[in-house]
């Protein structure tokens, strides 16, 4: 289990969602859960929250006949990220979208390698690299956590990790740095970073 300090960071917000697309803060109804969550607090959610999280991690849910069904999957898929991500913010084979605080907890996550894409949403070369990171993180699966962090919105954290250029591909194993490329490459020499 994780730590009472981490339990402080990792924590999910389940919104109110209506086709899967995030709500504007102001407008959204949220709850918000642990990463092992019971299946007490899950089951007070509503159906269609229940689907749109499970929707947001890519868990088919659409032959599901009972709301038990939807908790399950739910929270096995919780427990799962748990296990799998130091703050629970990243799926296997899924690129997750990092804030600072969630990059300290992978970095101290005994876990997979992690792959983080350092970028800028005005960088073209990063917006090229996009759908290569997300091929990357498809074939990797669970074999490596993929993440990106905006370097204009955590422009300290960018400082520490000393990025020079973007995009700043970064692969660390057990919270070292172990390899860095500077510039777009494609996806299959992002898989062969973290193999």
């Amino acid at each position: 289990m994780l730590h009472n300090a981490r339990h402080a960071y990792a924590t999910l917000t389940l919104c109110a969602l209506t086709l899967g697309f995030a709500p504007r803060p102001r407008t959204a109804r949220c709850t918000r859960l642990r990463l092992s969550p019971d299946r007490e607090e899950l089951r007070k959610l509503r159906v269609k929250e229940l689907q749109a999280e499970l929707g947001k991690r890519n868990i088919r849910w659409q032959n599901f006949l009972e709301k038990e069904e939807l908790v399950v999957a739910l929270s096995e898929a919780l427990e799962a990220a748990a296990n799998f991500s130091g703050s629970g913010a990243m799926t296997p084979g899924l690129v997750a979208e990092l804030t600072a605080e969630q990059v300290e907890l992978e970095l101290q996550h005994d876990g997979a390698p992690l792959l983080l894409d350092v970028y800028a949403t005005w960088c073209g070369p990063c917006q090229l690299m996009a759908p290569e990171l997300r091929k990357a993180a498809a074939e990797l699966g669970a074999n490596a956590r993929v993440g990106k962090l905006d370097s204009d919105a955590y422009p300290k954290l960018a400082e520490t990790l000393r990025v020079g250029g973007l995009p700043t591909i970064i692969a660390f194993r057990g919270g070292r740095e172990s390899t860095r490329v500077e510039g777009a490459i494609m996806a299959g020499d992002l898989v062969r970073m973290v193999s």
